[in-house]
């Protein structure tokens, strides 16, 4: 147990990390070109990521979901999902996910599906520069 707690917190803080040098990127103005946008010129369902990020970091939640609307209400499911998935880990040792929790991320798939649609149609109000 002892063992998969450590690989948890590695892991936790591995990404973490990835979060904190992004973070950094961002502010010193080196962004990361979404390639499904400059592939269709369309918004991909994640467009708006780091800029909805870092509203957040500073407590701005009106900008963040203007940014990104749909993960502003998943992020916080999607922290919980990986809380859950973590500690059943260090409890039982098992990375198998359950027939729920597949279920589950079946439903955000589709619904971020559903939201790259519907934020590239013309009339869509929150369209990003």
């Amino acid at each position: 147990m002892q063992d998969r707690i450590k690989r948890v917190i590695k892991n936790t803080i591995a990404i973490s990390c990835l979060g904190i040098f992004l973070y950094i990127l961002y502010f010193i103005h080196i962004r990361i070109p979404c390639a499904f946008k400059a592939i269709t010129h369309l918004d991909c369902p994640s467009c708006g990521v780091s800029r909805m990020c870092v509203s957040l970091s500073h407590g701005d939640i009106r900008s963040a979901f203007y940014y990104n609307q749909i993960l502003v209400f998943l992020f916080p499911l999607i922290v919980i999902y990986y809380i859950f998935y973590q500690l059943r880990y260090i409890k039982t040792g098992q990375r198998k996910i359950s027939k729920l929790e597949n279920n589950i991320m079946i439903v955000i798939i589709v619904i971020l599906l559903i939201y790259g649609v519907i934020r590239n149609l013309p009339f869509y109000p929150y369209r990003l520069p």
